[in-house]
């Protein structure tokens, strides 16, 4: 183990547990990472999670990148149905369930071999930083029907940093796995599209519901009138994009509300 990842690790799992804070719960973890991926000489790291229909690609947003946020945006709305890195996650199965390949300018004509339209946007990702690397793809556990969730880590950038990136592969899964433990909550927030725009009282509801409170304890709880309960219950169905209540309690363990 390098001094690097030992002091990665050491750091992350130093960081309080925490549960409850949603949104915020992952910025320190990501902020040990690209430390960690910065002395280690490697200049960036897009990762995130996703979902693959028969439709196509659902990339929300990425969970962590460098890349400048005016072209992260143009990439999710534009770009990532015809992204190389993206597609590869179709050859994903559950019997081989970890994908490990270069990406970048240096591999364009294996890029243009699998699809033309993916050169165009392997150029755009250079201009913006991302020259040369190496990807890693994955299925998340729980995938069900049609429809499979996946999470990926690009790691490159220009100046060799590709290269340091496949010289130090065997550590970096360890590292991006130790992240992906930490941070799963809010990864899989970001591929439903949950924003964490809970109100405080509606996360008091929530939790509520969590303790098995029926709408009249909660009401008498939190000294609020009935109806007031109800259009709190019909918000947190509504924003955790739940069929049911006991949906959005399993939502709010899910994404780390609870």
């Amino acid at each position: 183990m390098s001094p690097e990842l030992s002091d990665f690790l050491d750091a992350l799992f130093a960081l309080p547990t925490t549960r409850g804070e949603g949104r915020d719960d992952d910025r320190e973890p990501i902020t040990l990472f690209y430390r960690y991926l910065h002395a280690c000489g490697i200049e960036h790291c897009n990762f995130g999670g996703f979902e693959v229909t028969d439709d196509g690609f659902g990339l929300n947003e990425f969970s962590g990148s460098l890349l400048p946020g005016a072209f992260l945006d143009e990439f999710t709305a534009e770009m990532a149905d015809d992204d190389y890195i993206i597609a590869q996650s179709t050859a994903l199965t559950p019997d081989k369930p970890l994908s490990i390949f270069d990406f970048g300018v240096p591999h364009l004509d294996k890029v243009r071999a699998f699809r033309e339209e993916s050169v165009r946007v392997t150029m755009e990702c250079a201009r913006y930083g991302m020259q040369d690397g190496v990807a890693m793809l994955g299925l998340v556990p729980g995938s069900r029907g049609g429809t499979r969730r996946c999470f990926g880590f690009a790691f490159g950038g220009t100046n060799g940093s590709g290269d340091q990136a496949r010289a130090r592969l065997p550590e970096l899964r360890i590292a991006a796995f130790a992240l992906l433990d930490r941070i799963r909550p809010q990864v899989e927030a970001v591929i439903d599209g949950f924003e964490y725009d809970l109100s405080a009282r509606e996360r008091d509801v929530l939790g509520a519901l969590a303790d098995g409170a029926q709408r009249q304890q909660i009401a008498w709880k939190l000294d609020v009138s009935v109806p007031t309960v109800d259009a709190h219950l019909a918000n947190l169905r509504r924003k955790l994009k739940a069929a049911t209540l006991a949906e959005a309690v399993s939502r709010g363990y899910r994404y780390g509300l609870l």
